[in-house]
């Protein structure tokens, strides 16, 4: 088990996102967390990783889990570049070579040197099955995938483009070989190959990862699992998107019959009432009948959700002239544009 989340509430102010949740994640689920815009997502990714707290429940980690986050917000340091932020997905390696230098080091200064060789030799085993020395073959793979050769890898990281970011930070995600990948939205700004990249990269991930998109073609094909969240519940599905639709609409038929049901026997439960409480001979008849519907667990069904209406006036035909600029300048900090 990787992540064991049980009976978690959180909301904002009067409203609430998440009533008495719990679920377990396993090694090698591929989950799809799908819901409507406003339902929560992004929240409770920000509660698993602990950027917020819950009202209540427990969030539970595997000891010593790496997580990996693609998080498209995060700020990326002036002076830093592409090639830097790739090499930072194996720092951790950095920091153990950086001790077995060091264990080197003492050994001509301190009398405990079988120890201190046994410790270096263990760390250098661990660098070496882990690829610590083939890193740069790593990174100019990634980086060939992900198409950031032409960039330059001496790119400075704050030049870069929406599309260009997502990319750096998605590789750099990749190589990191996380035990779970959360991933919000990864084929925002990502064109039509580097989304077939991710999706065949993903399909074949050993790793458990938690994924969020819209894309429902992308889901279909590399999720086996889907967790649905609505109404504060989360509901879990095997398979991809497209079998918990169909299983979706099969539960919400379900549920729409029982609630026809309940509701006629409710009609004649308070018409029997109505008819038989006045009279002696068939009072306690009527208040058993009370009983039953005052006890009566209500089934609850959901209204059409409202959907979006447009409407543009027309304009009247514009002259020779349909778009004009002054002084026009497109980019970040270097314009790509000047008018």
């Amino acid at each position: 088990m990787i992540l064991n989340v049980s009976h978690l509430y959180h909301g904002y102010g009067d409203r609430e996102l998440y009533e008495d949740v719990s679920f377990r994640l396993l090694k090698g689920e591929h989950v799809g967390l799908v819901g409507a815009n406003g339902e929560g997502k992004s929240t409770f990714f920000n509660l698993i990783t602990g950027k917020l707290s819950p009202d209540r429940g427990k969030i539970e980690w595997a000891r010593n889990v790496r997580v990996g986050v693609l998080d498209q917000h995060a700020v990326l340091e002036r002076g830093k570049t592409i090639g830097d932020i790739l090499r930072s997905a194996f720092d951790y390696l950095y920091r153990i070579e950086a001790h077995v230098n060091e264990l080197y080091d003492r050994m001509g200064t301190e009398e405990d040197v079988d120890a201190l060789m046994e410790e270096a030799g263990t760390l250098q085993d661990y660098l070496v099955n882990n690829d610590f020395y083939s890193v740069d073959s790593k990174v100019n793979e990634i980086a060939s995938a992900f198409e950031l050769h032409p960039l330059g890898l001496d790119k400075d990281v704050t030049a870069l483009s929406g599309g260009q970011r997502t990319r750096v930070l998605l590789a750099k995600l990749l190589l990191e070989k996380p035990d779970i990948l959360l991933l919000d939205e990864p084929t925002n700004y990502l064109d039509a190959p580097h989304i077939a990249w991710l999706k065949t990269y993903l399909q074949n991930y050993e790793n458990a990862f938690i994924l969020i998109s819209h894309d429902v073609s992308f889901l279909n094909e590399v999720v086996n699992l889907i967790y649905h969240v609505e109404h504060c519940v989360l509901t879990r599905y095997v398979g991809n998107y497209e079998k918990f639709q169909a299983e979706y609409e099969i539960r919400k038929a379900h549920r729409e019959a029982a609630y026809e049901r309940q509701q006629r026997e409710i009609a004649d439960l308070k018409d029997f009432i109505a008819r038989n409480k006045a009279r002696v001979s068939t009072r306690n008849m009527a208040m058993s009948r009370q009983k039953k519907l005052d006890k009566m667990d209500l089934i609850a069904i959901d209204g059409e959700k409202p959907k979006p209406v447009f409407s543009f006036f027309e304009a009247k035909a514009s002259g020779k002239i349909v778009f004009e600029t002054k002084e026009l300048v497109i980019g970040y900090d270097n314009p790509v544009s000047l008018s």
